[in-house]
Formats: structure tokens, sequence, C-alpha cells
């Protein structure tokens, strides 16, 4: 009698996980991908999005001061340079950078968030983020 009651208590178990794993056939299905998510060691969940004529830049740092540094390339050529205040380190400050949708011109164009180093002056934790031309 035990094992009854336990095989039914399984195949209970089973059915319940299949019936939460099924997916209703009527509803439509997203065929937008998703957004591509930039980080390194100091920028996380960073995402470009688009919103009537401009592009925008959302993420999180976690930087020195809450202080870092941005740029906007197409090519070798710089568009934009500029830096953000947000948290500061440990905390993860959100940030929002936006610019104008006809400043990317060509398919070659990026922004760079970067912070500068303390010690020489130099660019460090650069993180690259393609923009391509909309």
């Amino acid at each position: 009698m035990k094992k009854v009651v336990y095989l039914l208590a399984v195949l209970a178990a089973i059915i319940g996980l299949a019936s939460c794993n099924q997916t209703n056939q009527n509803e439509p299905t997203s065929h937008v991908p998703k957004d591509k998510v930039y980080q390194n060691k100091v920028f996380k969940d960073v995402v470009v999005t688009e919103s009537g004529d401009k592009i925008i830049v959302t993420g999180k740092a976690q930087v020195f001061e809450g202080v870092f540094q941005y740029a906007l390339y197409d090519g070798e050529k710089v568009l934009i340079e500029n830096h953000y205040q947000t948290d500061g380190a440990p905390a993860w400050g959100e940030f929002e950078i936006s610019f104008e949708k006809k400043l990317v011109a060509t398919n070659d164009s990026k922004l760079e968030l970067f912070v500068f180093s303390a010690k020489d002056g130099s660019k460090e934790n650069t993180l690259e983020i393609p923009i391509p031309k909309p």
C-alpha cells in the first residue's frame, strides 16, 4: 500500500511539473532580441536604447568618488567627450547618457566609458560599446 501511495505522489508531482512547463500555443511570441548588456569591472548592466531622436545609454558604475568619463567616437573622430557624476564606490551608481541620433553617421561609431588613473592619468577600465547607425 505504501508503494502505491508513493507511486501516486511521484506521478502527481511529475504531472504538476509538466503542466507548469507548458506554454499556451495561442499566446504570441516575441521575436524581438533581448538588449545586449555590456559590462566590465567597474561598469555593469549597460544597455543602449533608442527613444525618438535620441540614443540613450543606461547602466551602473562603481567608480572612485562617483565620477567617470565618456567619449563618443565616429571612427577616430571624437564627437562628444564629457564626464558623469553618480554615486561613489562602493555603491553602484546609476547613470543615463543620451545624445542625438544624427551624430551617429556611420557604423564605425562607439561610446567609451572609462576612468582616469589617479596614478598617471591614463584611461582605465574602458568599456567600448558599439553604436550602430540608426
